[in-house]
This record gives structure tokens, sequence and C-alpha cells, in this order.
């Protein structure tokens, strides 16, 4: 059976490095799927990094990279990429492909009109355009729309990460949908917590308004005089400039310099390293549907604090793996830190609950296992 998996890959093949939560899904997902020696896999992914096609081959698989396009992308949506991706697919002919995200990597495989085609969501467009913008953002927000709107019109075969995406797609009658949880690396699942740091806390992502991370700043500041050893480490790339500028302000203003520190974009050893250290994962996000973040810090065995938004509420079982908070509520983050901070045993317990969920639903194994029976079922007849 030959699979060719459309999304975002790393084009020099530095899979410790990752770049975003989808990449980190696709990586893992491949990574899993090696193991079915009657699978021929091929990756297609677009990338600023590359300035002509280039094909190579690695761990038994053939990855395709072909340029995105720097300019105008949205406002053609992403025509010439589209045409780079259908003849990658063309030359390919693969019995299944598998696209991520409702972008320009699906908008590609819808227009190859393969008969055999599944679709990743990985994010739920609620995004509004209008005044509320810039006119830049405003037209980028629009071609956005559009190019969503496109491909959720004409998808068929759709695979969810959480029952959230589901209650948001059955809105445009979507019956062929099958839920495949997010797969989280085994580098997480083998972690010895024995040396945590009682008051270490830890924040994974991209550091952006959407993530929520001024309310976990606040929750610290409140903190600050009951906790003499406190430290929050914030790990991700900086994905709005003026956001982190803002971020940082607040910091210097409120003498949080000694117990605020941003690691920026760590590889998955330095991001397993910060796992092992820290004691509680606060994830205050203001909208995410399957946030790997998250699945790493339950594969990690933290105690976790996290936000009712978007998909959160389905991974986190309340008072079981963790607790969960209304967005921009900072003065209920810090009390729930707070309280693992003081109960060692009931953080444990949480880590230890969480942990388990991630082992027997988020594993490689258990998620391609899954996904190569969905792959065999699609072959064999077309639909999920």
């Amino acid at each position: 059976m030959k699979l060719a998996m459309i999304g975002p890959y790393p084009v020099n093949n530095e899979t410790e490095r990752i770049n975003g939560g989808v990449q980190a899904v696709v990586v893992n997902l491949v990574n899993g799927l090696l193991r079915f020696s009657d699978l021929e896999i091929h990756i297609i992914t677009a990338s600023h990094s590359v300035k002509k096609d280039m094909d190579y081959k690695s761990n038994g698989m053939t990855v395709h990279s072909v340029p995105l396009d720097r300019i105008f992308g949205n406002s053609t949506l992403y025509y010439s990429t589209r045409k780079r991706i259908l003849k990658k697919i063309r030359e390919i002919k693969p019995d299944i492909l598998h696209s991520h995200c409702f972008g320009y990597e699906t908008l590609a495989a819808l227009d190859s009109r393969h008969k055999k085609i599944i679709i990743s969501t990985h994010g739920i467009n609620t995004a509004k355009w209008g005044p509320a913008y810039n006119i830049l953002d405003t037209m980028r927000v629009y071609m956005q729309n559009r190019i969503y709107e496109n491909c959720i019109k004409r998808a068929e075969n759709i695979l969810i990460n959480t029952q959230y995406a589901g209650q948001h797609l059955r809105g445009f009658n979507k019956i062929k949908i099958c839920e495949l949880n997010n797969p989280v690396s085994d580098i997480f699942l083998d972690m010895d917590n024995r040396h945590e740091d009682d008051e270490r806390i830890l924040f994974v992502g991209n550091v952006c308004q959407r993530k929520g991370i001024m309310t976990l700043l606040e929750a610290v500041n409140i903190l600050k005089p009951c906790f003499r050893n406190l430290r929050l480490m914030i790990a991700g790339p900086v994905a709005e400039k003026d956001y982190y500028v803002k971020l940082s302000a607040f910091v210097k203003d409120n003498g949080l310099s000694e117990c605020v520190h941003f690691l920026w974009q760590l590889n998955e050893r330095e991001l397993r390293n910060e796992y092992q250290k820290a004691s509680i994962f606060a994830f205050p996000s203001l909208k995410d549907e399957a946030p790997v973040a998250l699945l790493q810090a339950m594969a990690s065995g933290k105690a976790i604090v996290a936000t009712r938004a978007g998909g959160i509420p389905y991974m986190i079982d309340e008072g079981v793996t963790g607790f969960l908070i209304e967005k921009e509520n900072s003065a209920d983050l810090a009390d729930r830190i707070a309280l693992f901070i003081k109960d060692s045993g009931l953080r444990r317990r949480f880590g230890g609950n969480a942990r388990e969920k991630a082992l027997k639903e988020n594993s490689i194994a258990a998620v391609t296992d899954r996904l190569y029976c969905i792959y065999k079922k699609v072959n064999d007849s077309g639909v999920l």
C-alpha cells in the first residue's frame, strides 16, 4: 500500500527540532507507521527554506520537499505551492492520500481528485475578520477563511483529534468523521520525576496572545510573595513580537526577572529535560484544539493546570489528571498552582493519572495501530 502524507515535516530530517504541534504529530505518525512493512511511505512538504524541489530517502521512506510561496500566498490561495504538491502526487501515484490541516496541503490533495483522501483537521477556524484587524490582517484572515471553507466543503473523510472538532464539523453535515488521538513522542513517556523542583512551573508553546501567557505572568506575580524559590520557564518561539515585548515589560515592571525565564525554542531532548525538572505544567490558552504540549506534559507525568478552552476539557479529566480554570482568571490559576506546590502527594497522583491516560490513548504505537487500520479500510472501500 503506497501512502503519500502531505504536511509539515523537517526538510533536513532534523526530527528532534520540531517546529510546531502539527509537525510534531506528523513526525510521530511517520515514526509509528514505519513499523508496517507493507506501507511505502512518501512525505510531501512545503517550506520557505527550499528553493527548488528536493527528494531524499531516509529510514525507509521518501521525503519530497517543494518551495512554499513566499509572497501573495494567501491572496492566490497558494496556487504555485499547490501546483508543486499536485505534481508530486501525480509522480508518486499513491493508493492513499493523507493531508494535514484545512490549508494549502488539503487544497492540493483535493485538486488531485484522488479517490482515497483522508484529512486530519488539527485546527478549527473560528477567526473573524473585520474592524478588529488592520487592513493587512483583515485580508489575511479573510483569505485564510476562504481556504478553510473551500477545504471543508470538499472534504469527505476527516480525522478529528477531539470531540470538540467533531461538534464543529458536524455543523457542516460532514458524516464521514473518525476520531484519532494525536500521538506523543515516546521520549516523554519514560520520565524520572524523583528530582523535580517543587516550585518550578513550565509552559510550552508559541509566545503569542492566544496562549494566554499574560494570565500566567499575573498568576506568578500573585504567587511570588508566598514562594521564595518560584520559577516559571517559558519554552517556545516568539510568534508575536509585540506581545513578547508586552510580556517582557510586565516582567520588568513587577520585578519578576529572577523567577521568569524565556527559553525560546528547544529541541525535543532539551524540552524533555525541562519537563523532568518542572513539577507543574501551566497552560492558560485562550483557544486550542488538541495541543501537543499538553500531551507531552501528561506523558511526562506532570500535574496540570489548564483552561476550559477549545478541546482542552476533552483531554484533561477535571480533578483526576489536572485542574481546569476559566480563561484569563489569574487568581484561580495562582490558587491551583499554589495547591500543587504545597501538596506533593496530590501533585504526583494527578501526574501519575495523566501519564497512564497518555500511555493508553496517545502512545505512538497505539495511535498508529489505529491509523493503519483506517488506511486499510479506506484503501478497500474508499471511505472511513
